[in-house]
């Protein structure tokens, strides 16, 4: 019984080893393709991205709990690090503590 679990997990092995052999040798392709952005690094340097942030908006007590309401925020910045716009999405965060 044993040495047939033995015959069968190195079977087993041998074969996913022989599989992974022929996954790399089919994926070879020394014809590998680079794809670019059609925008200038100067022009992708002048789009402004924005970051995500979290903003506190609201504390409620309810129910023995303190409850902090944090609205996400796409916040947008200039070269210089300077606050442009903040747009608010629909995303909220509650974190609720216990009041003793």
């Amino acid at each position: 019984m044993v040495q047939t679990i033995l015959k069968f997990a190195l079977f087993c092995l041998l074969l996913l080893g022989v599989i992974q052999l022929t996954i790399n040798e089919f994926f070879k392709n020394d014809d590998a393709v680079t794809v670019t952005s059609f925008k200038s690094e100067d022009e992708m340097n002048q789009e402004n991205i924005p970051s995500l942030e979290m903003h506190l908006v609201g504390q409620d007590e309810v129910s023995g709990y303190i409850v902090e309401t944090y609205r996400e925020y796409e916040v947008y910045k200039n070269d210089s690090g300077e606050v442009v716009k903040e747009v608010p999405t629909a995303n909220f965060d509650y974190i609720r503590y216990k009041i003793e």
